[in-house]
């Protein structure tokens, strides 16, 4: 099967590798598409966003290489938006993948996927060590900044399980995770499964986690297969496997970024 992946990080954020490395790579590879989704600026964190005086260099860049290889392969331009960051001119981008790295109490932001450390801080001094009332803080941002931003695909929708501090198996926190997807996948019928945890070895599954793919496939949410990457050789790891994992659950197809269109793929 051919693969798409349009969540990719390059040097203009967080990512290793140039923009056109990750294209050779792709070729290399004989994808349909690539999408690449530097994160977006934060000002109060500037260790991972693109900085506003480097946007119109990304931009220009993946443009080239769109003229450059355009015999080649499929190449878009992206975004991944936190939620917390201000978009402008959106129409530069041909998608915005949008999601949720932190948590904000008062005037403070505490990132959710930093470290297992920093969740467990954050959990005791302010949630009075119940990790469902972190997780309803986290699971009502993503709710509010979709319903705000209303990007094209729900980024690592359980991010906040990324440390293992929550109990995915408990009632209150599987109603809790279905009731905020419900709400977004009206805004946004597009999710991703994102492998990305599985290849840095901090879960043993992609986002989101079973019970949530259910949720999707009950509810007619569409998934989009992505690696997250950071690295080329990442590009397409675990995409054999978690399309048998999606087709355990229930799923038909995925999709796919196609000719300029989000297009289904049968699996």
């Amino acid at each position: 099967m051919r693969y798409s992946n349009i969540h990719t990080h390059t040097v203009f954020s967080d990512g290793r590798y140039t923009p056109e490395e990750n294209v050779l790579e792709a070729i290399k590879r004989n994808m349909i598409s690539i999408g690449f989704s530097d994160h977006s600026y934060t000002e109060f964190d500037l260790r991972f966003g693109i900085r506003p005086q480097n946007t119109a260099a990304y931009v220009r860049e993946i443009r080239r290489l769109q003229k450059k290889y355009k015999d080649d392969l499929e190449i878009y331009l992206g975004l991944e938006l936190d939620g917390f960051s201000k978009l402008e001119n959106r129409e530069l981008y041909d998608y915005i993948i949008g999601d949720c790295h932190y948590i904000k109490i008062g005037d403070e932001y505490f990132t959710v996927d930093d470290s297992g450390q920093e969740q467990q801080q954050v959990i005791d001094r302010y949630f009075g060590g119940n990790p469902l009332g972190y997780a309803k803080a986290y699971f009502d941002v993503y709710t509010q900044k979709t319903i705000e931003n209303k990007p094209d695909i729900l980024g690592h929708f359980d991010l906040v399980a990324k440390f293992g501090l929550m109990d995915e198996e408990s009632s209150a926190y599987r109603n809790m995770a279905a009731e905020a997807l419900i709400s977004c996948l009206e805004i946004t019928p597009f999710i991703e499964v994102n492998t990305g945890p599985v290849c840095r070895r901090v879960r043993k599954v992609p986002y989101p986690t079973d019970f949530i793919l259910k949720e999707i496939l009950a509810h007619g949410g569409k998934v989009v297969l992505s690696s997250d990457s950071h690295e080329t050789e990442n590009m397409e790891f675990y995409f054999d496997k978690t399309v048998q994992l999606l087709k355990s659950v229930g799923f038909k197809s995925i999709v796919q970024l196609h000719k300029g269109e989000f297009e289904e793929i049968e699996i």
